[in-house]
């Protein structure tokens, strides 16, 4: 391998075709963050191939194993991996009340063979009490974007964008994310080349690291570097892995993680391994962090301001997708704020992690907590007993919104995706 960092190759065939600029950004981490669903509850691209005496019963069978399938991924992406030992194994007559609906994306027939890509929704309330039932925690609080950024030592030199770089090819090969972390690989490209260096990176150069987030819409980078160390006495080779996320609910959290290599292994297996080991870590660590408490309901009071009519619809429409709500209610409201209590589950810190993945910050007042846009410049706390039209509302008149829903809202199986129903 030559250590003398120089443009990537990929950069060269990006001159050499004229895909050069922010075109690139759409196509940036194809190799892990594609195939995001819509839903935590809805899996998708669930791939089944089945043989039999007939078309129909090839057919049959493929639903059958694809509701087992989508089951399974369901499980993975909810439930911490140490835990899922635990899960009662289901039959497909047990599954199959838990699916709102499935449909068939594509399929291809013989006489008796069936080949098809289906989509399943799973009914949320159904799979959450089926959970509880069973003693397992679970989490279903999706990440913003994590834009992951994977530097390699080697010979006393940083690669980030040059070529080779195998921990960037081993990060390429790690199959889509199917989980609640959506990791972004940047392109590799001229845009990426001028935003920042590997040196940059693993320095943890704040402006640099955000304006390539920025640009590629994550709400925190994961720097991962790596590197191969050699016993001096025994010989033995290690790859070490640290990684430090910047930005983001995670911002400063450190760790560092060793991978021997065994027997005749190659650098491309240990880098390889690593790399699918860090990025179930990934999901492992989130999942862990954001684990509902239905044990554990607390409440607290926020002061919300507001400009006007579009921002009280908006926030209504971003607390429906919170894991962590049991249900909020109205307890005061005047032209220009409002004061809501907040019945959740776990800790303040969850709900706070849980909103801001909503784009909503919340934040320890004067009195009461204080609860606002991230998108918007950061006010003083709003005075919900300003003399500007306020009212306090009886708490047997107060609109109440259980587990995240609203009054006349639909029923939880109807309920769009994120609400939660119980």
């Amino acid at each position: 391998m030559n250590a003398v960092p120089r443009i990537s190759r990929r950069i060269f065939r990006c001159l050499r075709t004229g895909l050069i600029g922010t075109s690139f950004i759409a196509l940036a981490g194809a190799g892990i963050a594609s195939a995001q669903t819509d839903s935590v509850y809805t899996v998708g691209d669930v791939n089944v191939d089945r043989t039999a005496d007939t078309a129909a019963a090839a057919r049959e069978q493929a639903i059958a194993a694809g509701h087992d399938i989508a089951f399974r991924r369901l499980m993975a992406r909810l439930v911490p991996e140490n835990r899922r030992t635990a899960l009662p194994a289901l039959s497909l007559a047990e599954i199959t009340p838990l699916v709102l609906s499935f449909e068939i994306d594509s399929e291809k027939t013989s006489s008796v063979r069936y080949l098809g890509t289906l989509k399943f929704r799973f009914r949320r309330g159904d799979v959450r009490e089926f959970l509880q039932n069973s003693g397992i925690g679970f989490a279903e609080t999706r990440s913003k974007p994590v834009l992951l950024l994977p530097v390699y030592d080697f010979a006393g030199a940083k690669l980030l964008w040059d070529d080779p770089n195998p921990w960037f090819e081993a990060w390429q090969a790690v199959p889509p994310s199917d989980g609640l972390v959506p990791v972004r690989l940047p392109a590799g490209d001229l845009a990426d080349l001028r935003d920042i260096s590997a040196e940059q990176a693993s320095a943890g150069n704040a402006d640099q690291l955000a304006l390539i987030a920025e640009r590629y819409g994550a709400s925190a980078v994961l720097v991962a570097e790596a590197s191969v160390t050699t016993d001096p006495v025994s010989g033995a080779r290690t790859l070490t892995v640290a990684t430090r996320y910047f930005g983001g609910t995670s911002d400063g959290r450190t760790s560092v993680r060793s991978f021997s290599y065994a027997g005749e292994e190659t650098d491309e297996a240990v880098i390889g391994r690593a790399a699918m080991q860090v990025a179930r870590q990934i999901e492992e660590d989130w999942k862990r962090e954001n684990l509902i408490q239905f044990d554990n309901q607390s409440s607290l009071i926020a002061d919300v301001a507001l400009a006007d009519l579009r921002q009280w619809v908006e926030l209504r429409r971003k607390l429906q997708g919170i894991a962590f709500l049991q249900n909020w209610q109205l307890v005061a409201i005047s032209r220009r704020s409002a004061s809501v209590r907040l019945t959740y589950y776990g800790d303040a810190e969850q709900l706070r992690i849980a909103l801001a993945q909503r784009d909503l910050v919340l934040e320890q007042g004067a009195v009461d907590w204080v609860l606002r846009d991230s998108r918007q410049a950061r006010a003083a706390a709003p005075d919900p007993m300003s003399p500007e039209g306020t009212s306090n509302v009886p708490a047997s008149e107060a609109p109440v919104s259980s587990d995240a829903g609203f009054p006349a809202s639909p029923s939880s199986d109807e309920r769009p995706d994120g609400v939660p129903a119980r």
